[in-house]
């Protein structure tokens, strides 16, 4: 069967099944419309069939080199070794081997699926792999495995530069969470400890009063405003001026004096000095912070 043929063949399920061809329709078709495909599966269709039987050579002369017998070549030019036999013996069968299986070919149509004959052959995603193929395949994936590698590993070596280039540029700073209250007062009255004295218009003697007890209701005037406390400034000087006045008095006393009229000094009034003060009200709070980091410009607590 020529390959024209073997590729029309393909068309039609009878004839594939006949064949030993086992492909779907639309298998089929794909391995029709490519060329090489259609040629890769026709030398292993070739190389399925069995070889025509050799003709038997003539014994060997006596005291020659023995003879090979080789069968003649197959429909695409394979030659199929026979083993030679010493001696007059003759073969008692010739012995045929296949031809190889196609060459791999991505391009090719979906492999087949099985085929009829005495051992089923396993199918491959893309046809018959060729031996450099199947040899090319853990020196790529070794590549594959070592440009993985060296990217994953280039991936680390840039994390850690930019760890260390954050940690080293880390920017560290006072976070405010909670705003200080300040401290409020308020205005409070108090006693200061020292006493005002005032003087009113109420002269403490009368007319015709005995000179001596007109002495003596000023002194306890005086006493009840001036003796034993802490004065005011103004206070100590009015004291000062009535106790004075009271000397004076004691001075010009004689028996049977008597008060003939009364002068300017009145009776002594004390009061406790009082002023005022702010006092805090005891509501000042400080600032609540925290120390806060911040990495490359935006990661972390940033301003």
């Amino acid at each position: 069967m020529s390959l024209d043929e073997f590729r029309a063949s393909l068309l039609r399920a009878d004839v594939r099944e006949s064949l030993g061809i086992r492909l779907a329709d639309d298998e089929a078709q794909r391995v029709h419309d490519d060329a090489t495909a259609s040629r890769n599966w026709y030398e292993y269709w070739l190389a399925t069939q069995p070889a025509p039987p050799a003709a038997a050579a003539p014994a060997p002369a006596a005291h020659t080199a023995p003879a090979a017998y080789a069968a003649p070549g197959d429909a695409v030019g394979h030659r199929v070794p026979i083993p030679s036999y010493p001696g007059d013996a003759q073969p008692t069968a010739p012995l045929y081997a296949a031809a190889p299986p196609p060459a791999y070919d991505p391009a090719a149509a979906p492999p087949p699926y099985g085929f009829v004959g005495a051992q089923e052959p396993q199918p491959y995603p893309y046809g018959i792999p060729a031996a450099d193929a199947v040899a090319a395949g853990p020196r790529r994936r070794n590549a594959g495995l070592w440009v993985a590698l060296s990217v994953i590993g280039a991936l680390i070596l840039i994390a850690i530069v930019v760890v260390v280039a954050a940690f080293a540029t880390a920017r560290h700073w006072t976070k405010i969470d909670v705003p200080e209250q300040p401290e409020t007062f308020h205005t409070e009255e108090y006693e200061t400890g020292r006493y005002d004295v005032t003087m009113d218009t109420v002269n403490p003697c009368w007319v015709d009063q005995d000179w001596t007890d007109c002495t003596n209701l000023m002194v306890a005037t005086y006493n009840g405003a001036c003796v034993d406390v802490q004065l005011t400034a103004d206070a100590a000087a009015l004291c000062d001026e009535y106790s004075a006045a009271i000397e004076e008095m004691k001075a010009q006393d004689g028996d049977g004096y008597t008060v003939a009229s009364l002068g300017s000094f009145g009776n002594l009034h004390r009061a406790a000095e009082t002023a005022t003060r702010e006092v805090s009200n005891n509501d000042g709070r400080p600032a609540v912070t925290h120390e806060a980091v911040c990495y490359l410009g935006f990661i972390g607590e940033c301003r």
